[in-house]
């Protein structure tokens, strides 16, 4: 080999790695600014990351682990293995199905939930995946805990009031959160039923996550007039139980503008800019 062709290769190394460091650090600063909330296409079930640049919370886990992580994996990039907080919202399959893969292959900072349990195996295996992670700090949800990133947005827990459970029903024990970035509030209900009960007081927001997939137990027209969203968004795939409901999707066409769910849009991502003190559904 001659020493021509070892400066040629010497060279061309030195181009590469200059790309390469270019697309990083753009990459890295446009995602260091950039806030989305994007509820997963994860089938019938749900799974909500709010990131920010390397903070991100992940709210439900749907069933499947191999689906979540391909989910998340494409909108965290390969080098960022840590999620600060991940909320469970309540023990159901399709919520928590996907979050012991979640724990084996993050480093989960802080991990939320109202303590209720269930009688399922895959309950099981997530308390045993769990356990095998003692570095994670537990919290228990209750109204008042919030979580604020960096640049802007808060996630702030509505429900339950004081921690404690409300009943033996898991879905009426679901945390309930509200996003805020600016002038944009997301409302996140998980699978609680008749919310005008649980949640007789309610601020108006723009945004609303259906409770239950659209359930026929949930998404009251008090509770919709109550809050008053523009947009609603239903997580939700194929399933026998008749989700999303048709008188829901009547009562919530006549105070919402717009539906968007999982199951016809794939992810549906919110961009939430500062510039603009707003979050907006970005196509």
């Amino acid at each position: 080999m001659t020493k021509s062709f070892f400066l040629r290769s010497f060279f061309l190394f030195l181009i590469a790695s200059t790309l390469l460091g270019g697309w990083f650090a753009h990459f890295s600063w446009t995602n260091s600014r950039s806030t989305e909330v994007i509820f997963l296409d994860v089938g019938q079930g749900d799974a909500i990351l709010i990131r920010q640049g390397s903070n991100q919370i992940l709210i439900d886990g749907g069933r499947s682990g191999k689906t979540l992580l391909s989910s998340i994996s494409r909108y965290m990039p390969f080098w960022d293995r840590s999620l600060e907080v991940v909320i469970a919202t309540h023990p159901d399959a399709d919520h928590i199905g996907g979050l012991p893969s979640v724990f084996r292959s993050y480093r989960v900072d802080t991990f939320v939930s109202t303590g209720a349990e269930s009688s399922s195996d895959i309950y099981r295996y997530f308390k045993q995946t769990r356990e095998e992670h003692p570095s994670t700090r537990s919290m228990v949800a209750k109204r008042g805990l919030s979580f604020t990133f960096p640049q802007g947005g808060s996630l702030v827990v509505w429900y339950p009031e004081d921690g404690s459970l409300a009943s033996g029903d898991t879905n009426e024990s679901s945390i309930v959160t509200r996003f805020s970035f600016g002038e944009t509030d997301i409302v996140l209900l998980g699978d609680l039923p008749h919310e005008e009960r649980f949640l007789p007081v309610f601020p108006r927001s723009e945004i609303l996550k259906l409770a239950h997939h659209g359930s026929k137990s949930s998404s009251s027209e008090i509770f919709l007039e109550r809050v008053g969203a523009q947009e609603a968004v239903i997580s939700v795939g194929k399933n026998s139980y008749g989700h999303p409901a048709q008188e829901v999707l009547d009562r919530v066409s006549r105070i919402s503008s717009v539906i968007r769910r999982t199951d016809e849009a794939g992810d549906i991502v919110y961009a939430c800019v500062a510039a603009q003190n707003r979050c907006a559904f970005a196509p």
